[in-house]
């Protein structure tokens, strides 16, 4: 029995200093409370002071048990910068939906990487819906945000729009309690399937609904990126339904929004090497040096274009990563502009730059982060300094024409038509596009760049002049370089021959004007040869054959703009 003298008090450390967590008046006790304390990793130190009274009336104190530990405050959640928001959702199902979900991603990011959930099991458990509710003011933060960013320039005040928001978020989480007592069956390995089975009868909305928590429920039990990811992409590969795989590509979004991409990706020297890589997954071609087992079936699933919803996620990763601060390769600074050349020009397609406005807006604000003016007259060199970093003069002119829907018109359109003097400076078609292209490939930029400018929202007078111009190039390059004249081999068959220029025609590598005349006129020189049907089914012995190969030829005729 311990003597009345004697007190054992059990501290603990916090914030740097000791406190008194409770005293005891066994030893024993006392030194097995300050290991069980001690044992909680958050925990700085836990220690047992012996207070013993002396005959004489003095406290003695003595420290018989003392453990220390240096621990890691983790950093507050906070959400995540965002400068835009999608717009308002006007009935609790859009709340549930891509875009929503997306903005989850980013401005709860911190949080949903350390849980390791995705934004479709949050919205559909009601107990991740309150755990995330109980982290302090991380999502009274979110909606003040999103209401602010919903409501600027619009007729609605900010308060009405943060209480709607968190009506929602109230309603969400009673749903998903709600759906929580109710019998589901398991996903299986037939998604489509066991949606079907859930809700036999139930409407569009219900059934989208189901889809979202029977994906949480199999996804929850899956703590890592990774897995979760080839899960889907296993769902998705065996799935035919179109409305079932349109959902699995939802829930493959919400993955490719985490940092699961760096896993996907590999190892990357720079910045601008991964945000190629992104649009190389995008695209389906990602290549081999790419880090994770997934990839093979995720890339095949890109490239048979079954996940668009997963691609604009990627793109827009992106192109976020593009805008951003972060130098796109920063062990070696030298290289930036490099790194940009090569960025910029992966972004230009046989069509225009890779998702219009927005890629132009990414190129102008990377290239905005490379000069050393502000305000406005760096956003002009910027403006500049872009035009000059892609690839050819074509590229410069899609470049100009999907800017000018961007907000960088609002102020400098019209100084951006002087960078056209430029191209209406070029002479000939390898001055136009770049000369390691296919002559075939040079004539689709030149082509793409005049249907670029015949769309764009520039003066009439400008877009008249700098299209004739890029006609007037094309036209000179069929001549130069004959290429009319190599197709219309005379010693080739006439069949072949007449196939050739009207495949020619039917490409799409020529703008309506002078050059594709001048080649609609040779096919047409070609067609007025007498008995032109006879000659042209020479050689084709079966005459059914023969009806079927003229058949298919009026059909190309027609395509390639004859009537």
């Amino acid at each position: 029995m311990a003597s009345p003298r004697n007190s054992f008090e059990v501290q603990i450390r916090h914030g740097g200093r000791w406190v008194t967590e409770t005293i005891r008046d066994e030893e024993d006790e006392a030194r097995a409370l300050a290991v069980q304390l001690f044992s909680d990793k958050k925990c700085e130190g836990a220690r047992v002071i012996k207070n013993w009274l002396r005959p004489d009336g003095r406290m003695v104190e003595t420290q018989i048990f003392s453990e220390t530990r240096v621990v890691k405050e983790e950093p507050a959640l906070r959400i995540g910068k965002i400068d835009s928001a999608p717009p308002r959702c006007g009935k609790i199902q859009d709340y549930y939906g891509f875009d929503s979900r997306g903005l989850m991603n980013r401005i709860f990011r911190t949080y949903l990487d350390k849980q390791v959930i995705t934004p479709i099991e949050l919205v559909h458990n009601s107990r991740e819906l309150r755990r995330l509710q109980d982290k302090g003011t991380l999502v009274t933060a979110a909606i003040d945000r999103v209401a602010a960013l919903q409501t600027r320039d619009q007729p609605q005040d900010e308060k009405s729009r943060r209480d709607e928001i968190a009506k929602a978020v109230d309603e969400m989480v009673a749903r998903a309690r709600k759906a929580e007592g109710r019998h589901l069956p398991k996903i299986g390995d037939d998604f489509g399937r066991a949606v079907s089975a859930a809700d036999p009868a139930g409407d569009a909305e219900e059934r989208e609904f189901l889809a979202g928590t029977l994906l949480s429920r199999d996804l929850l039990g899956i703590r890592s990126w990774i897995g979760k990811l080839d899960r889907l992409c296993a769902l998705a590969s065996a799935e035919a339904d179109p409305r079932a795989m349109a959902w699995l590509d939802g829930a493959i979004a919400d993955v490719l929004g985490t940092k699961v991409v760096e896993d996907l990706l590999g190892w990357r020297p720079s910045l601008g090497s991964a945000i190629r890589g992104m649009l190389d997954l995008a695209d389906g071609i990602a290549g081999e040096e790419a880090g994770a087992d997934s990839l093979e079936v995720l890339n095949r699933l890109f490239g048979e274009r079954r996940l668009p919803l997963s691609r604009h996620t990627l793109i827009g990763r992106a192109h976020r990563q593009l805008r951003s601060a972060q130098p796109l390769y920063r062990n070696n600074p030298a290289k930036n502009l490099d790194e940009l050349h090569r960025t910029a020009e992966r972004l230009v397609t046989p069509t225009g730059l890779y998702s219009g406005a927005e890629t132009a807006e990414a190129l102008t604000v990377r290239c905005g982060r490379m000069v050393e003016q502000g305000g406005s007259a760096g956003r002009w060199a910027a403006i500049t300094q872009c035009f000059r970093t892609l690839p050819d003069r074509a590229s410069g002119v899609i470049y100009l024409c999907d800017l000018a829907r961007s907000h960088y018109a609002d102020t400098h359109r019209g100084t951006m038509t002087g960078l056209f003097d430029l191209v209406l400076a070029a002479g000939n078609l390898g001055e136009l596009c770049q000369r390691t292209l296919s002559p075939r490939d040079r004539m689709a930029r030149a082509t793409a760049a005049h249907h670029a400018m015949e769309n764009s929202p520039y003066p009439q007078a400008l877009k008249d002049r700098v299209t004739r111009h890029i006609d007037g190039i094309l036209d000179l390059y069929l001549l130069e370089e004959q290429i009319v004249e190599r197709l219309d081999h005379p010693d080739s068959l006439l069949r072949d021959r007449a196939i050739r220029l009207v495949q020619f025609c039917a490409a799409g590598v020529l703008p309506e004007g002078k050059a594709l005349t001048r080649a609609r006129e040779r096919v047409l020189s070609v067609l007025r040869q007498q008995s032109f049907d006879a000659h042209f089914v020479e050689g084709i012995p079966d005459p059914e054959r023969a009806q079927r190969t003229l058949r298919d030829f009026h059909r190309l005729l027609v395509k390639a703009g004859f009537r």
